[in-house]
């Protein structure tokens, strides 16, 4: 089981005070028919829908969201990246279905980050980039909170998305979707 230690990532972007989304995860999982990696569901919970530096944008599902929460919501962007991976995707030797692509966020230039839902342990998922432009997507051997801890601190280089934020040069700020 990959380790999914939450505590470097909060000690470098605090969550914001009354961030997080709350709700029956036995409930969530069962509208989608699996369990979601255990880091995954640790950020949601702690800091919930948001932006980081507005530039990466991280989705909570659905069923934990309130109608007035922003949309499109996780199972629209889910949608909308295995059509383009279908369009515009290279497939390779480890993405080779667009079924197997689970969309938890995004960047402000487009790009769909994700999982390639493969296996049975969700904690195994590796992290899924797919590019707006097509090609093949960028596969990382990690988490979800490792992925993220890695990009905005500058420990994954280059950014494998298109933000345009120079990472690890300023402290990081996650905004949650209810913030002013």
């Amino acid at each position: 089981m990959r380790a999914f230690d939450i505590s470097r990532l909060l000690e470098l972007m605090p969550p914001p005070e009354g961030a997080g989304e709350s709700g029956d995860w036995a409930a969530v999982e069962q509208a989608w028919g699996f369990r979601f990696p255990r880091d995954y569901t640790e950020f949601v919970t702690r800091y919930g829908k948001g932006e980081i530096d507005r530039s990466l944008g991280v989705f909570a599902p659905d069923e934990l969201m309130p109608p007035d929460a922003p949309q499109p919501g996780m199972r629209d962007m889910t949608e909308e990246a295995r059509w383009l991976f279908e369009e515009d995707g290279e497939p390779t030797d480890e993405v080779r279905s667009a079924e197997h692509i689970i969309a938890w966020g995004g960047s402000c230039t487009a790009d769909t980050l994700g999982w390639l839902a493969v296996g049975d342990d969700p904690d195994e998922w590796p992290v899924l980039v797919l590019d707006r432009n097509g090609g093949a997507p960028l596969v990382f051997d990690m988490g979800m909170v490792e992925f993220l801890h890695g990009v905005i601190s500058g420990g994954i280089g280059p950014s494998p998305v298109g933000a345009v934020v120079t990472w690890g040069e300023e402290p990081p700020r996650f905004v949650h979707w209810r913030a002013p």
